[in-house]
C-alpha cells in the first residue's frame, strides 16, 4: 500500500506561532533518532484530511519541500474547547532500525453478531516492535468468526503470528468477550399488573 503523502514546509521561527495558525497553517515537530528537531507547518485543511482518516501510529511520508521523510504519527494537541487541531509530533523512521508503536484494534463485523449477543471490548489496542517496512496502521479482529461465551486474547491475533513483528503486549491479555443478553422481569412497585422484560448486558466470570 502506498503511503499517505502529507507536503509540509519549514517554520520560520522569527513568525509568532499565532500568525502561522491566522494565516491557515498547523504546527507540526518532527523528530528522529539521527535528526536534530525541526519545526514543520501543514496547510489546516490538509492535517485535517489526514487526521481525519488516520490514528496514531499511522505511518505517512512527509514531503518537506522536496525533502521526504518515512514518519509515524505520534500525536495531536487539540484546543479543549473547539477541539481544532493546535500541534502535530511525528516521528521520522529509520531504515533497519525497529520501532516500537502502539495500534488500534479494529473489531469487524460486529453487525453479524445475534442480537441477543452482547461484545464486551476490553482492550482497543496492542502495543508492537517491528521495523519501518512490516509497520502497520491498525490491527482486523473479525468476531463473526466467534460464538457466545468466547475470550479472545492477543494470542488469537493473526499479527501474533507474524515472524516479522513483535507483539509486547502480554498473550493472554483479554481483547473482548461475547456473552448473551439475559433477561429479567420488572415487577412494580405494587406487585399488580404486567411484568416487563428488560434486555441487560450479562455478567461473564472467567474460569
Amino acid at each position: 500500500m502506498e503511503n499517505y503523502k502529507l507536503k509540509c514546509k519549514k517554520r520560520d521561527l522569527a513568525v509568532k506561532a499565532k500568525k502561522i495558525k491566522q494565516a491557515g497553517f498547523t504546527l507540526a515537530n518532527v523528530y528522529g533518532h539521527h535528526m536534530e528537531p525541526t519545526s514543520i507547518q501543514i496547510n489546516e485543511l490538509e492535517a485535517a484530511k489526514f487526521l481525519k482518516a488516520h490514528a496514531v501510529g499511522s505511518k505517512v511520508l512527509l514531503d518537506i519541500e522536496g525533502d521526504e521523510n518515512l514518519a509515524i504519527f505520534k500525536d495531536a494537541q487539540r484546543d479543549p474547547l473547539s477541539y481544532k487541531v493546535i500541534h502535530i509530533d511525528f516521528q521520522v523512521l529509520t531504515k533497519g532500525e525497529k520501532i516500537k508503536v502502539t495500534v488500534p484494534i479494529i473489531f469487524k463485523n460486529k453487525e453479524s453478531l445475534s442480537k441477543d449477543n452482547v461484545l464486551q471490548e476490553q482492550l482497543s489496542e496492542i502495543e508492537i516492535s517491528t521495523l519501518p517496512k512490516f509497520l502497520i496502521d491498525h490491527v482486523d479482529l473479525d468476531v463473526s468468526k466467534y460464538k457466545i461465551g468466547d475470550s479472545i486474547t492477543v494470542s488469537d491475533l493473526d499479527v501474533s503470528g507474524d515472524k516479522n513483528i513483535d507483539v509486547i503486549t502480554p498473550p493472554d491479555a483479554q481483547l473482548c468477550v461475547i456473552s448473551h443478553a439475559a433477561k429479567y422481569s420488572e415487577v412494580p412497585a405494587d406487585g399488580e399488573g404486567a411484568t416487563n422484560e428488560v434486555a441487560v448486558e450479562a455478567e461473564t466470570t472467567e474460569e
